[in-house]
């Protein structure tokens, strides 16, 4: 009895093979721990090119460093606390949480430098008549071009959000 069967186990085991693989947003990430994620990455950099991971990684990296916003001490630390955001969520929404936090990340850069601008502006103010020193004129023209980055840099990830908010 056992023969009969044997065409239809690998008629179905043929059409499982051909069946096409899940895209790279709707994959769901397995990182319940670190070398889980690692073969998880690997295994994704085998399935598709270094620029349609980009965003993954930048999101990976940045769910890390809000880690550190949040006074996570260590880099093993802030990797567990990227893990146990990600795991068993889709890359996209994966790619979306970090490209949040990198957007938080960016505020609070602009906020800061805007108040050493503040603070810089109001001494240069103080030191006018007497002529502002040249290291508070140098320092307020870097903090400026910083500011200047960093409001294109969030710009761009505001862009790059919107078009990751967009329903599929």
């Amino acid at each position: 009895m056992p023969l009969p069967r044997f065409p239809s186990i690998v008629i179905l085991g043929l059409l499982a093979g051909c069946a096409k693989p899940a895209d790279l947003p709707d994959i769901t990430v397995s990182a319940a721990a670190p070398g889980e994620f690692a073969s998880f990455r690997a295994d994704l950099a085998t399935r598709f090119p270094p620029e349609q991971l980009r965003d993954f990684d930048t999101a990976t990296q940045e769910l890390q460093l809000d880690a550190m916003n949040r006074n996570v001490a260590t880099a093993a630390g802030r990797e567990l606390d990227m893990l146990a955001v990600a795991n068993g969520k889709t890359v996209h929404t994966v790619v979306r949480l970090g490209w949040q936090a990198r957007k938080a990340r960016f505020l609070r850069e602009i906020a800061e430098i805007s108040r050493m601008i503040d603070h810089d502006g109001q001494q240069a103010a103080r030191t006018a008549a007497a002529g502002t020193p040249e290291s508070v004129t140098r320092r307020l023209g870097s903090e400026k071009e910083v500011l200047a980055k960093l409001q294109a840099n969030l710009a761009e990830t505001e862009a790059r959000l919107a078009v990751l908010s967009r329903p599929k």
